[in-house]
């Protein structure tokens, strides 16, 4: 037999019947694939709309926050190259997760909101606007595919008689042959890999359980709606991913806290004093320094206050993806003076990032005919309720009491994605003591349960003998608040 001509597994809605929309199946008499899934067994598996119906594919939600999918599928022309750059996908991309019925509304719907590629394979990592938090994501196999063994398939591309189906359809492949970032397949009884399956999960089933072993690729199409009747191979390759356990754990491990231009990297942002100006105003200017990867970019500065007053020592930042745009923002508790009753007067404002530089500040809040003053708040950023939305912590020192404890409350801002709802007290050291002063926070998803948690590093002072003292102290968010500080 000759070699024929394999073909990418994309979609074009523009480019005539082999652009449609596509699926994969097992073949009946009617369809290459079986019907559509009953069970949820499978419902990682994720369909991807990009582009606003230009192209369809398939992924695997190996995270919270993250799909796995085909490089293909967002490449500009993948039968020439799979290159493809870090960042935001060129095309708007909306992804389904746990819908196998289309018709019906269950599962959850992200955008897609950056890509990091792995070199020279078939493979990406996509992250989602918000977390997943309904749908079970699928481990990765940690054992390669074995010439002989039964894998299934699934995705939402087309079948035998379908151009678009309305659900999630799987078959049973048997391995041909396991190059270093390939396996190469063959549906059993008709089963097909067709156009709309790229990216579409390659799993092996362990004790009831599916493990990814690797991402549809490219295939025959031999019985797929719109592909030459003369096809009638049902062989397909699909790109390995259990060598890159390592890579996805550590690609998505990276908290995205300040990587203000979304190329997986963090970078440094600050505010510069300029002093005074003539006039008597505060001239303040916030600088950009993007990594490179081995180094830093020389400064830019995307905001000047120019003929607007800000002052550069009443401002205390912290950074994270405020809106969930995958794009790390700036936050900045403002001091201003304090009212005439004596209240002190602080506001929230964010500086959101463009990817090249920032917005202009907006003020998210102010404290009103409440009483804020910022001098007293110790400001960190993370993730405490789980919704994929950076939240503002603050540990704020009330001062001592009357018998000389220290006393300090735990507040916090959550981000509603256009702006933050006001400030809820989480915790209070009460009849505890707790010195704001001994107190140096910083913010982590600590237990690894999808929440940030707030750790401090906290000062006793001096033993008797002359030695430091310090604990490291957590509050492990609950979702809708804190555990008491245990210390650790």
């Amino acid at each position: 037999m000759g070699h024929p001509r394999r073909h990418r597994l994309t979609t074009s809605l523009a480019a005539a019947l082999l652009a449609a929309p596509l699926a994969l199946t097992a073949m009946p008499a009617s369809a290459v694939s079986g019907p559509a899934l009953s069970d949820n067994s499978l419902a990682f598996t994720a369909r991807l709309d990009i582009g606003d119906g230009q192209k369809a594919c398939s992924g695997a939600l190996v995270d919270r926050h993250w799909l796995l999918t085909a490089a293909s599928c967002f490449a500009d022309d993948p039968a020439q190259s799979l290159a493809l750059p870090a960042g935001a996908p060129k095309l708007k991309t909306t992804a389904i997760i746990g819908r196998t019925d289309l018709t019906t509304t269950a599962g959850e719907t992200r955008t897609i909101v950056d890509l990091v590629p792995y070199s020279s394979r078939d493979v990406v990592l996509a992250r989602l606007s918000r977390p997943v938090t309904t749908v079970t994501p699928v481990g990765i196999s940690a054992a390669a595919a074995a010439a002989g063994e039964e894998l299934t398939v699934a995705g939402y591309g087309r079948t035998r008689t379908e151009w678009s189906p309305l659900g999630l359809h799987s078959g049973t492949f048997t391995v041909d042959s396991v190059a270093t970032d390939a396996v190469g397949i063959t549906g059993k009884d008709g089963a097909s890999v067709c156009m709309g399956d790229t990216g579409g999960p390659t799993v092996r089933m362990v004790g009831g359980k599916p493990e990814l072993v690797a991402l549809s690729s490219r295939s025959w199409q031999g019985g797929c709606f719109g592909i030459d009747p003369a096809v009638t191979q049902t062989g397909a390759v699909s790109a390995r991913v259990d060598d890159l356990r390592d890579w996805v754990a550590s690609t998505v491990a990276v908290p995205r806290v300040t990587d203000f231009t979304g190329d997986g990297k963090s970078d440094v942002a600050y505010l510069y004093n300029y002093g005074v100006n003539a006039d008597g105003t505060n001239h303040t200017g916030l600088w950009l320094q993007t990594s490179t990867g081995s180094g830093f970019n020389g400064p830019a500065k995307p905001w000047d206050s120019g003929a607007v007053s800000w002052d550069w020592s009443r401002s205390k930042l912290v950074s994270g993806d405020f809106n969930g745009d995958g794009l790390a923002d700036v936050g900045v508790l403002y001091r201003y003076d304090d009212t005439s009753d004596g209240r002190g007067h602080s506001a929230l404002w964010t500086f959101t990032s463009t990817g090249a530089g920032f917005n202009a500040p907006v003020k998210v809040w102010d404290s009103g005919t409440g009483s804020w003053t910022s001098d007293s708040s110790a400001l960190v950023s993370g993730d405490f309720n789980g919704d994929g939305l950076a939240d503002v912590g603050v540990l704020y020192k009330y001062g001592n009491t009357s018998d000389g404890r220290g006393h300090s409350a735990l507040w916090t801002f959550t981000s509603t994605g256009t702006g933050f709802s006001g400030p809820v007290k989480k915790w209070d050291s009460d009849t505890g003591s707790w010195t704001w002063d001994n107190s140096k926070l910083v913010a982590g998803d600590f237990d690894g349960d999808g929440k940030s948690d707030v750790g401090v590093l906290y000062k006793y002072g001096n033993t008797s003998d002359g030695r430091g003292h310090s604990a490291l102290w957590t509050f492990t968010s609950t979702g809708t608040g804190f555990s008491g500080p245990v210390k650790k």
